[in-house]
């Protein structure tokens, strides 16, 4: 076993997407203060290692499922490359390593309440919420919330007025949506290509039609996009900084129109590698953001 199958089991490569933890940092104005770099970059490792967690005990439960998947039957529980047992360990120790990186850095609270509430619902996610259409989203959603919060909660440390803003949240909630409705649809048109049934995969997918998931999508872009714009004419100075939503907007229709006409929609971690329009803005996005706020 090498160190490459263990990467792949932790999905190293979703470790981005503890990168949410940075958004109260940039929406501060602190993206080029290294003293709330500091503040918050432990939140984003102590989410990867319990993220991997929540990861491992996914691929355990729903080992079956994902060996009748054309993709997921590679993962390495599924395909037998790790054993049950190691993985159990493996999420023991992830877990632990987690929570004490959170611990030692911002002692019990509200961002290790975010951390806890987290992996509660990773767990239940797994168990039971996966099976759910809709509701399984939801969820997914639900834990990207957590992350901003908890680098909100994070930054309080060197920051007393920095909070999880309602708008902030809302808008991160709808982008999930996209993103696991996305996904969903991606993974739908796979098995269609591949000829496969969709509840031998995974149960949800029974509960999904195409015209729902495109609603779903489209709508979920929609609702990220208004509230984004909503988001922006509430900050003290909407203006410049209304002006982000230009490539925030350009993002999110980039975003659909994969949605429409690839399966990689189910793989979000490659997109922005993939797709020069995405790539270019959420750049654009970053750079805006980060220059308007400071």
């Amino acid at each position: 076993m090498n160190i490459k199958t263990w990467a792949t089991a932790l999905r190293v490569r979703h470790w981005i997407k503890s990168g949410f933890c940075l958004a109260a940092l940039f929406f501060h104005g602190d993206a080029f203060d290294l003293a709330a770099w500091r503040a918050v970059l432990p939140m984003v490792a102590a989410f990867s290692l319990v993220s991997s967690a929540g990861y491992l005990l996914n691929d355990i439960v729903n080992r079956l499922e994902d060996r009748r998947h054309p993709r997921k039957r590679h993962r390495p529980i599924a395909a037998g490359l790790i054993g049950s047992g190691q993985a159990w360990i493996a999420i023991a120790l992830l877990v632990t390593a987690g929570l004490a990186v959170g611990f030692s850095f911002y002692g019990p609270g509200k961002a290790m309440a975010c951390v806890g509430g987290y992996l509660g619902l990773t767990a239940a996610y797994s168990l039971w919420l996966r099976g759910i259409p809709v509701v399984d989203v939801l969820a997914v959603a639900a834990g990207f919330a957590a992350r901003v919060a908890a680098g909100s909660y994070a930054l309080q440390s060197i920051y007393e007025d920095v909070y999880p803003t309602p708008w902030l949240l809302v808008c991160t909630y709808f982008l999930a949506m996209l993103i696991g409705f996305g996904k969903r649809k991606g993974e739908e048109a796979l098995l269609v290509h591949e000829h496969q049934e969709f509840g031998p995969t995974r149960k949800a997918l029974r509960g999904y039609r195409p015209r729902l998931l495109n609603f779903l999508t489209a709508g979920s872009a929609a609702l990220a996009g208004g509230a984004y714009v909503m988001y922006c004419l509430q900050r003290p100075e909407p203006v410049p900084f209304v002006l982000s939503a230009i490539p925030a907007i350009m993002g999110l229709g980039s975003y659909l129109r994969l949605a429409w006409r690839s399966s990689l929609v189910e793989m979000p971690e490659f997109l922005l590698l993939r797709d020069p329009v995405l790539t270019g803005s959420v750049a654009l996005w970053v750079l805006m953001v980060a220059l308007f706020t400071t």
